[in-house]
């Protein structure tokens, strides 16, 4: 079945919970008028390729690229000659971040950083926000919510360093691993962590070792231990749910990895480590 495409811009409104995604793809002949919006709109092009012209300023853009348009800024995309685009545009009310004015100040005009994991990243979370927009339902508005703001979190991540073409490989993984750190409990499989970074498992796996020295289960594993060790220590939750936390789907396999990497059982940690209170310092 082929695509539908559109010689013209598409009209941009807003559902009452702020999200929309819209998606367009171009006829050879696709034009598109100047035009401002109130809202934020984060465009992600999964094919062609062209320039995204925002308040004076140029920004040529690729497949895989993710371009950031700020509220109230004259805008326009320019295709390539023969390379008309297939573009997905995430459109955000700013009122959706009101929690943190700064969001918007550093969410600046212009294409974010070329990364295959960045581009893999969103266009995931695009495919989701379709998804929950197409499926409706009563916790569509929620949901859509969560996760623009997903992928807005992902593009203030901080920039990585240029690498040269030998390197790209090396640093995507360094990338992942700096966000595996606080988000372990996210980890899937190693062949969707390979898929995710556009690399063979095998690749993958030999990156991952280079850059950590650890295999990619027993690196995820110490990690989630570690933040269970603290919390062990330093909160009164039960160890279920701190199991649930850290990722674990059952209290066996916590229960078991913990020992092995702490020498004692969580229970165990927790006496060890927790300080006393004050009733039970004065018992002594």
């Amino acid at each position: 079945m082929s695509l539908r495409r559109t010689r013209h811009a598409l009209p941009e409104k807003l559902p009452s919970w702020g999200v929309a995604v819209l998606e367009s793809h171009h006829a050879p002949d696709w034009t598109m008028e100047w035009r401002r919006h109130p809202f934020l709109k984060v465009v992600f092009a999964l094919a062609g390729q062209g320039d995204m012209e925002v308040a004076g300023k140029r920004f040529p853009f690729l497949a895989g690229d993710l371009i950031i348009v700020p509220p109230e800024r004259r805008n326009r995309i320019v295709d390539a000659p023969e390379e008309p685009s297939s573009l997905y545009v995430l459109c955000v009310t700013p009122t959706l971040l009101d929690f943190d004015r700064g969001v918007l100040r550093r969410l600046t005009a212009g294409r974010a950083e070329r990364s295959g994991y960045l581009a893999n990243r969103a266009e995931a979370l695009f495919r989701r926000l379709l998804f929950q927009q197409s499926h409706g339902g009563a916790g569509a508005g929620i949901a859509m919510v969560a996760s623009a703001l997903e992928l807005l979190a992902l593009l203030l991540e901080p920039p990585q360093e240029p690498a040269d073409d030998a390197g790209a490989a090396r640093q995507e993984v360094r990338r992942y691993v700096g966000r595996l750190d606080t988000h372990f409990f996210e980890a899937t499989t190693i062949d969707e962590a390979a898929r995710r970074l556009g690399l063979s498992r095998r690749r993958f796996t030999q990156l991952f070792k280079e850059v950590t020295g650890q295999a990619w289960l027993a690196y995820v594993h110490e990690r989630a231990i570690e933040h269970a060790a603290r919390l062990l220590a330093e909160t009164e939750a039960s160890i279920t749910s701190i199991a649930f936390e850290c990722g674990f789907g059952d209290l066996s396999t916590f229960y078991r990895r913990f020992k092995s990497l702490r020498g004692v059982s969580p229970g165990e940690w927790r006496r060890q480590t927790k300080p006393l209170s004050p009733k039970e310092v004065g018992a002594r």
